[in-house]
C-alpha cells in the first residue's frame, strides 16, 4: 500500500523530471548501487531505487540485476508479476537499438 500511494504521490520518481530517455548498456552499466539502481526488463529500463525498501524479496534481490538486463531473472522467480503498471512512475526509457552489420551494409534491428 505504501508503494501505491508514494507512485501516486507524484514525486519523481525516474530522477529525470519525467523525460524518457533511450539508454545504452554502457549507461545502464552505470547505474548499478542501491541508491542509483536501473534494471532492464524486456527492453526497458526503470530506476528501481524508491522500490528498494519496497520489495518483498529484499534490496539483495534486486541487487543482482543492478545495472544490467534482469529480464532473465525476473522471469525466473516472478513471470506473472505485472512490472509494467508496477513500476511505470519508475520508467527511465528504452534500451537504444545496436547497429549490426551484415553482409558489408548497416542496419539497425
Amino acid at each position: 500500500m505504501d508503494w501505491i500511494r508514494l507512485t501516486k504521490s507524484g514525486k519523481d520518481l525516474t530522477g529525470l523530471k519525467g523525460r524518457l530517455i533511450e539508454v545504452t548498456e554502457e549507461e545502464l552499466k552505470k547505474h548499478n548501487k542501491k541508491d542509483d539502481c536501473w534494471i532492464c526488463i524486456r527492453g526497458f529500463v526503470y530506476n528501481v531505487s524508491p522500490y528498494m525498501e519496497y520489495h518483498p524479496g529484499g534490496e539483495d534481490e534486486l541487487m543482482r540485476a543492478a545495472g544490467s538486463d534482469g529480464t532473465e531473472l525476473f522471469d525466473q522467480v516472478h513471470r506473472w508479476v505485472n512490472y509494467e503498471s508496477m513500476l511505470k512512475e519508475c520508467l527511465v526509457g528504452r534500451m537504444a537499438v545496436k547497429p549490426t552489420v551484415l553482409k558489408g551494409k548497416l542496419w539497425h534491428l
